[in-house]
């Protein structure tokens, strides 16, 4: 069933602009050439189907029409953002709005979530000099024969992981909320605060991991994000080693 606009604008209020497409490349495509006219912040862009959606490093997002939530959030920071903390607010921004609809999932650094270890949803947060678009998209009812192949044991949807009703409208609404709200505390400078609940999601945490940085590579028992020095430290043997964010983090 398509999504009913006449809703999200009634939950979303006067904040936010939304721009619905029945099928488009990627939202992220949309709300960038947005961005580049000059829309204010607060639009969304959400869609039905992508042809060309996008994830990170040029992976591909696949998802038949009407089973997922694909929408794009613009944002306009007063100054620009590292990208950890783009990743960070993001990651916290979207797993809030599913857990506060009843799915308890988990982020797997850098952009995704997880429900029982499996993928539900994706990030992908692109930049222009006065932008920072953040796009995500949420299994909602794939049927599993619709994954590819190569990722149909990693990757889930939410009507099958989960005893919730599946309802995109509120999962759209909430996740501008959510998405709203972390970009918010982190501008008001609580990046702290927004660290400390990223630590509390974080499916790594006491995962056997390996973390792969420019100059080594590390194993240990999992990882936590330092707050004060915005870098991994891994838990190993009776202490920990420190690796920065721009490392790979596998599990093992």
């Amino acid at each position: 069933m398509p999504l009913s606009l006449t809703n999200i604008r009634r939950r979303l209020g006067a904040a936010y602009h939304l721009h619905y497409l029945p099928e488009t490349t990627s939202t992220n495509d949309v709300a960038l050439q947005l961005a580049r006219e000059g829309a204010p912040e607060g639009t969304l862009v959400c869609c039905e189907y992508q042809s060309a959606g996008r994830g990170r490093r040029g992976a591909r997002w696949c998802a038949p029409a009407e089973s997922s939530v694909l929408c794009s959030l613009l944002l306009r920071p007063e100054k620009p953002m590292p990208p950890a903390h783009l990743a960070i607010l993001s990651g916290v921004g979207a797993a809030n709005a599913l857990q506060g609809q009843q799915y308890p999932v988990k982020v797997k650094w850098p952009n995704d979530l997880l429900l029982h270890d499996r993928k539900v949803a994706g990030i992908l947060v692109e930049t222009l000099p006065d932008a920072v678009v953040i796009g995500v998209g949420i299994n909602c009812t794939v049927p599993e024969e619709a994954f590819p192949e190569d990722i149909r044991t990693y990757a889930g949807s939410l009507h099958a992981l989960a005893t919730a009703p599946v309802r995109r409208e509120k999962l759209l609404v909430a996740l501008a909320q959510g998405l709203t709200d972390a970009f918010a505390r982190v501008e008001a400078g609580s990046i702290i605060k927004v660290l400390y609940e990223w630590n509390t999601m974080n499916w790594f945490a006491r995962r056997k991991v390996r973390v792969s940085g420019p100059f080594s590579v590390v194993e240990g028992d999992g990882l936590f994000l330092n707050g004060n020095k915005l870098v991994f430290h891994v838990f190993k043997d009776a202490g920990f080693l420190t690796m920065p964010l721009s490392s790979t983090v596998e599990a093992r």
